[in-house]
């Protein structure tokens, strides 16, 4: 008898010990806003003055698109506002400063190994007036879902991916409308496709992303002395195509897909983390509201993480977004 309750508490303790494995570290409030008219995959976002704006990306029936919308969170409402004068287009780029966005690059086309098909157009589009500027090209091919930060009067572009992979960082001069390049540095992390970034506490930070294995590395950079410092490692499996935003305190990553293969397959993820940054550590934070998904948006709006759009584990795509707490 005595036996027996022994196996009992043993078995009873394991099943709980597997439950907090995987149980988030803290539940974040999570609150359902206005949906967008039509839901759209592999888009850009970025915020400035209380709204989000959302540039290209596809749509349920897989066709590109090449407009502009913007998001008013005080009035919880979505617009339309415009067309980039180019091609529709899907893991393009899009920063604001002032009263401007720039906006740009991305793929247009079916092949992966035509060159013709990674943009380098970059605009600039006013708020005020409605009008579109053309600007200099994106000095490369590898204009595939960069990730960007604007930084004084500077927008860098870190990686990126075109007809094969880079360690090279660019960057935009504002107000001298010319892109710079930097050589490449060894401390860099390793070049990758579908990265993600975020900033908070006046720095930049980098991670994740895929080349023949899924990535799981974060780091701290000073973009402008090119300096990179490895902080703690997202935890779980690695993965590609999240979404990624930065607070004052935390930077938030959003799902993702991690890929089985050399190309193909795998999970597409439902995890919320956030890093703390005064801490170097990460946190679960629970899942996601829409559920399993990827190429998803995310951007900050009164030091708030805001998530959604993208498409779930099935290819449907979504028009939701969500707030967090």
């Amino acid at each position: 008898m005595r036996l027996s309750k022994w196996i009992v508490i043993v078995v009873a303790a394991v099943l709980v010990g597997c439950a907090d494995k995987n149980a988030p570290d803290t539940e974040l409030v999570v609150t359902e806003c206005a949906a967008m008219a039509e839901g759209r995959a592999s888009s850009a976002a970025c915020a400035a003055n209380g709204k989000a704006y959302v540039f290209g990306g596809r749509d349920a029936n897989k066709k590109y698109l090449n407009e502009l919308w913007q998001y008013d969170a005080a009035a919880d409402e979505w617009s339309k506002i415009g067309e980039v004068p180019d091609k529709a287009r899907v893991n393009a780029a899009i920063v604001a400063d002032e009263d401007c966005l720039y906006m740009g690059l991305g793929f247009s086309g079916e092949s992966a190994f035509a060159d013709s098909c990674y943009l380098r157009d970059w605009w600039k589009y006013s708020l005020a007036t409605g009008s579109w500027t053309r600007l200099a090209d994106y000095p490369n091919e590898h204009s595939n879902a960069a990730v960007m930060y604007k930084v004084g009067r500077r927008i860098y572009a870190v990686y990126g991916f075109g007809l094969g992979w880079t360690s090279q960082v660019v960057y935009y001069d504002i107000d001298n409308d010319q892109w710079h390049k930097y050589g490449d540095n060894s401390n860099r992390a390793r070049p990758s496709f579908g990265g993600v970034g975020g900033q908070s506490h006046g720095k930049c930070y980098f991670g994740t992303g895929y080349r023949n294995a899924n990535m799981r590395y974060w780091y701290e950079v000073d973009l402008e002395n090119d300096d990179w410092t490895e902080k703690a490692s997202l935890p779980g499996k690695g993965r590609v195509l999240c979404a990624g935003c930065g607070t004052s305190e935390y930077v938030y990553v959003f799902g993702g897909r991690c890929f089985s293969g050399e190309y193909t397959g795998g999970e597409v993820m439902k995890e919320m983390l956030r890093y703390i940054v005064a801490e170097d550590k990460w946190q679960r934070c629970g899942t996601l509201k829409c559920g399993r998904a990827e190429n998803m948006i995310a951007f900050t709006i009164g030091d708030k993480a805001y998530y959604g759009l993208g498409e779930d584990e099935n290819g449907k795509v979504i028009n939701k977004i969500y707030r967090v707490e």
